[in-house]
């Protein structure tokens, strides 16, 4: 595994408070400003920083061997989902003692903290937040004078407009893991957990949302199989003009603006219980073996400040954590952020599980029996339960951290 070490500022005595260790995992344009907030930091507190580049998706391995060898950084980059693991193993410091902590939480998106929290106890906080929008093929839309659909009852009727089986082009594509079906429950009402900490899964609502998903293929048929192994992504079919519509986050939009790809950027279609999303991105941790824990806690607070979020969000074109910085966003230099500004006041994170992993590893199987036909929805949900609950959620979901 490579990485890359940077250092800003002199040399000092190891275990003082002014110096301060961090494993990043950020891409390359968010790297060099992620370098600039640091070099900014160091300049005004005179706290020397040593910054390690690690790949987004070793950097849970390593953390891991790093606290079994007890040699772990002092803040390290997670997927929000790595958060509940590390907490529930007691390997991360809790970060509500804090003063300079205390001070910013009341500042930071509540939904974006919930990945983060075990019962009162705060284990980290976000860096970065994302949600799940609708893009679709302006062209597309405009050879048939379409709008984008703004409830379910629409797209379904949009989608089937745009859909042409003898072109190969159809109105939208998806992916069926457990959280790329989020917007799916979510709009139904349904829930991956009940509020006792139960899978909840099996419930009618969930039921109705993942028979919504199945019609879209085996019913409309304005959905090719997308998700099926050796089919046409839907990333790839979308930029190649096959598929109308499809699920996607800000990350891409960079990315389709410079393959000019005709692209716009809608809201989540409107259910009965709103355009609630899901959340993905990543959090900032201190580890409980951290030697510079003042100096951590000291460079978080800076990180996720009104003016370092709102310079993040207006050069990377990302959404602030800050809630003072979202009316700062400048939206004439990216238009596409407006859609997903508003979509995050609603968005979901999912729940504080120890292995969520693990459920999406049972989950995913049952759903694609589901599209399948091979199991009904309702069967699926409850195999799926039944093994969450003896698996996931009986080791774990009221377990307390302890100390590694």
């Amino acid at each position: 595994m490579i990485w890359i070490a940077l250092s800003f500022l002199g040399c000092a005595p190891q275990g003082q408070e002014n110096v301060l260790t961090i494993w990043e995992s950020y891409n390359d344009q968010e790297h060099e400003l992620f370098m600039q907030i640091v070099r900014e930091f160091s300049k005004k507190t005179g706290i020397e920083v040593h910054v390690q580049r690690i790949p987004f998706f070793g950097m849970e391995t390593k953390v891991l061997t790093a606290i079994a060898t007890r040699s772990t950084p002092d803040i390290a980059r997670l997927d929000l989902a790595s958060v509940a693991k590390l907490a529930s193993r007691g390997a991360l410091e809790e970060l509500s003692q804090y003063d300079e902590i205390k001070k910013t939480v009341p500042e930071i998106l509540p939904s974006a903290l919930i990945s983060n929290r075990l019962g009162d106890k705060l284990y980290g906080v976000p860096d970065q937040i994302n949600c799940l929008a609708l893009f679709y093929n302006k062209k597309l839309f405009e050879e048939l004078k379409l709008s984008p659909p703004d409830t379910w009852e629409e797209f379904i009727e949009v989608a089937k407009k745009l859909t042409d089986r003898e072109k190969g082009i159809y109105g939208f594509a998806m992916r069926n893991t457990l959280w790329w079906t989020l917007p799916f429950i979510y709009a139904f009402g349904g829930d991956i957990l009940d509020e006792n900490g139960h899978c909840a899964l099996a419930s009618s609502e969930v039921i109705k949302a993942l028979e919504f998903k199945r019609n879209l293929y085996a019913k409309y048929r304005v959905e090719p199989g997308a998700w099926k192994a050796g089919a046409v992504d839907p990333d790839v079919g979308f930029e190649n003009g096959k598929y109308a519509m499809v699920f996607n986050g800000p990350w891409k939009i960079k990315q389709l603006l410079e393959a000019g790809i005709p692209f716009g950027v809608a809201p989540i279609p409107k259910g009965k219980y709103g355009r609630p999303t899901p959340i993905g991105g990543t959090d900032m941790v201190v580890f409980k073996q951290a030697k510079h824990k003042k100096a951590a806690v000291k460079f978080l607070s800076y990180l996720l400040s009104k003016d370092v979020q709102t310079l993040w969000a207006n050069e990377l074109g990302q959404i602030p954590v800050n809630v003072k910085s979202l009316p700062e966003v400048d939206t004439q230099r990216h238009p596409y952020l407006s859609v997903f500004l508003e979509l995050i006041k609603e968005a979901k994170p999912r729940p504080f599980i120890p292995d969520y992993q693990a459920v999406e590893n049972i989950v995913n199987p049952e759903m694609e029996a589901v599209l399948t036909g091979k199991k009904s929805a309702e069967q699926a949900m409850k195999d799926a339960c039944e093994r969450i609950e003896k698996e996931v959620l009986s080791s774990s979901s009221s377990s307390s951290p302890r100390t590694p």
